[in-house]
């Protein structure tokens, strides 16, 4: 039976908005709504009344002797984990396979709500003929001796609980730039989502219609130029590290940097979900095709 609530939260700007919401399925605290181009995490349920946080998740592996290892919070898309979801790893050499067994909502140290979700091994490596799939590298990168700099930047989010993104770029691959700005100057108004018009400095109960696309690629166009002299000069927003031949560039920021015109984070956000950062090349980290080998 549908239910309809009134859906509240926190804009970019500091002001609450309520909305109606019908869904097939009761809301409870952990639930995702998409709503608007983005994810929500329902917060509290008080009647018919909802309160949402920006969807997070983190991924921890509990290994078989008990101990667990965590990964970052990560903003959540449509590609994030949930409970059944399945995925590989390296364990001294040789693949190791997982599952999601357990997800619920947990709290950082700000009391921010956010999907902590537990994967346990369930060997299907072991399988007569496994079919494994694609690796979780998050974790492996964490754990690597060459990227130590990419384990402290992942414990200082953690630390502050704030988000982070990582984009990779395959081995002996260069940003296709010129690709990026091709796509650009064809992105059409229909592809972008109003999460991203409002990040872009749109206010679509003020701003006529007919300016919107104009205003979302002046604004896409200074994320490119500036995230790409960042990754090409000093990287002082777009932190980089070499790993295994490949290349991973790294953000990280808040909710509100998401929309911040001078933030690396709001940067490479927006790029991304606006479909550029793809077009040159880049691919966000969470599960990927880079052939990786450590030892614990």
């Amino acid at each position: 039976m549908a239910v309809t609530y009134e859906l509240a939260h926190v804009t970019h700007s500091g002001r609450e908005r309520v909305h109606s919401y019908t869904s097939d399925d009761p809301l409870s605290p952990g639930s995702i709504v998409h709503y608007e181009g983005r994810d929500w995490l329902v917060d509290n349920v008080d009647g018919t009344r909802v309160v949402l946080k920006p969807a997070r998740y983190r991924l921890r592996l509990r290994h078989p002797d008990g101990h667990e290892e965590l990964g970052a919070l990560r903003r959540y898309r449509a590609d994030a984990p949930r409970a059944g979801h399945t995925f590989s790893t390296i364990e001294d050499g040789a693949p190791a396979s997982w599952q999601v067994a357990d997800e619920r909502l947990a709290r950082d140290e700000q009391g921010e709500p956010y999907l902590d979700l537990t994967a346990e091994r369930d060997y299907s490596e072991q399988d007569d003929q496994p079919s494994l799939p694609e690796h979780e590298l998050e974790h492996a990168y964490a754990r690597d001796d060459d990227t130590s700099a990419l384990a402290a930047t992942l414990a200082r989010a953690d630390e502050a609980g704030i988000y982070v993104e990582l984009m990779a770029l395959e081995p002996g691959e260069a940003p296709d730039w010129a690709g990026a700005r091709r796509f650009l100057d064809a992105l059409e108004l229909d592809a972008i989502h109003d999460d991203l018009l409002v990040r872009s400095g749109v206010n679509p109960n003020h701003d006529p219609q007919d300016g919107w696309l104009g205003t979302v690629k002046e604004r896409l166009n200074a994320d490119l130029e500036q995230f790409r002299a960042d990754v090409d000069g000093n990287h002082d927003e777009i932190e980089e590290w070499d790993f295994r031949g490949g290349r991973v560039f790294a953000a990280i920021g808040t909710y509100d940097d998401e929309a911040n015109p001078t933030s690396g984070h709001g940067w490479m956000t927006r790029l991304y979900d606006a479909g550029v950062l793809e077009s040159a090349g880049f691919r966000r980290v969470r599960k990927a095709e880079l052939d990786v080998e450590f030892e614990d």
